[in-house]
């Protein structure tokens, strides 16, 4: 196995050549060094490009490790971890470590299920893992599809996209994934929010320097640092601006993190007929959304609570709700909100991704 420096130098060579991106319109244009092989894709096979390390050359986290919140030293409040909540199981991942791994294969409350991370685009995404009736395991197979990770499945081989949930090469191709609610913030709030959860500690079985990120700290900030071609370049925002985005029916509204009040602000918004409820706070670098019509019809209006983490809105009924969309006190206790399906990415993911997403207005 190539050692952990050879990674980086593949990196930073990427960077240095990554001013010859491709910012036109067409989803179609070619970059030189596609990895098609002959293969059948679901997405332009000219867009799928070798990133650097062979098939596991990143590894998967197969066998994770948790500590309880007081047990973890080596995380600053600042820094960001992706949180899941399974039955009554709760746990944390974070950035830091998934930077070098990018994927979990985890099982909480016995529910298989893999935790997906593309450092490039930001993107925190939560997978089932049983497909089909199989369990499977997630590998990172090596390829980038504009910016973002091609995981595989250990099962069949098929090749899977992150962003657009769905096998686009394989015995698969075409099959959209089943999601996880999945819930980014703060270290600082989250501890606040959970302090008897899980999280996923060092102890990962691979020599990794967890005190450093991959690709620098300032990535997340840098706008001119995209290692690989931007196909569909939207200057409405700055590149790296981290967004929640939604998609309905093909069609996508973002809501920037950086724009929620400090403490949490809630949106009642309607979106592609559908009524949506979205929770953010730019300070705690968090956001959520759900739909507001519940499965008896009933449509609810939210306003925010605050300081009572993990709770975080209040309807019109009286029922307190928590960041993951289950009632925890009120008439509708221990019912839950249908999640939208919404995840965190960078912007220029976003309107890569998604043909000119609407921008919400605070």
């Amino acid at each position: 196995m190539k050692s952990i420096s050879f990674y980086l130098v593949i990196l930073f060579a990427l960077t240095a050549v990554s001013c010859s991106k491709v910012t036109d319109s067409n989803p179609d244009t070619e970059f030189e060094g596609g990895d098609c092989d002959g293969e059948n894709w679901l997405i332009p096979c000219q867009q799928v490009v070798d990133g650097g390390p062979d098939q596991d050359g990143i590894p998967s986290i197969d066998d994770p490790k948790f500590s309880t919140v007081s047990e973890i030293t080596f995380l600053e409040d600042w820094e960001l971890v992706m949180g899941v909540k399974v039955g009554d199981n709760i746990k944390a991942y974070p950035h830091v470590i998934l930077y070098y791994h990018e994927i979990v294969n985890d099982e909480v409350d016995e529910t298989p299920i893999a935790l997906t991370f593309c450092p490039l685009t930001g993107s925190g995404i939560g997978w089932e893992r049983t497909i089909n009736g199989e369990i499977t395991e997630f590998g990172v197979s090596g390829l980038i599809h504009k910016n973002n990770l091609i995981p595989y499945d250990r099962n069949t081989g098929s090749r899977w996209s992150q962003m657009l949930n769905k096998s686009v090469n394989g015995d698969l191709k075409g099959l959209d994934i089943s999601t996880v609610n999945v819930v980014e913030m703060t270290w600082g709030a989250w501890k606040e929010a959970f302090p008897d959860s899980e999280v996923l500690n060092t102890n990962t079985g691979f020599n990794r320097n967890y005190d450093k990120y991959l690709y620098g700290e300032d990535y997340p900030v840098n706008n001119s640092r995209i290692l690989f071609p931007i196909y569909q370049e939207d200057e409405r925002l700055d590149r790296k601006t981290l967004v929640h985005g939604i998609n309905i029916r093909s069609v996508s509204k973002v809501y920037p993190i950086a724009l929620f009040n400090p403490q949490l602000q809630v949106i009642n918004d309607v979106f592609e007929g559908e009524k949506i409820l979205i929770v953010g706070s730019s300070e705690m670098k968090v956001s959520v959304s759900f739909f507001r019509t519940l499965a008896d019809g009933t449509e609810l209006e939210f306003q925010p609570v605050n300081e009572d983490l993990p709770v975080i809105a209040e309807d019109q009924e009286g029922n307190h709700w928590d960041i993951f969309g289950e009632a925890v006190s009120g008439p509708r206790k221990g019912e839950k909100l249908k999640h939208t399906g919404g995840y965190n990415a960078y912007w220029f993911a976003w309107a890569d991704f998604f043909n000119f997403p609407q921008i919400n207005s605070f």
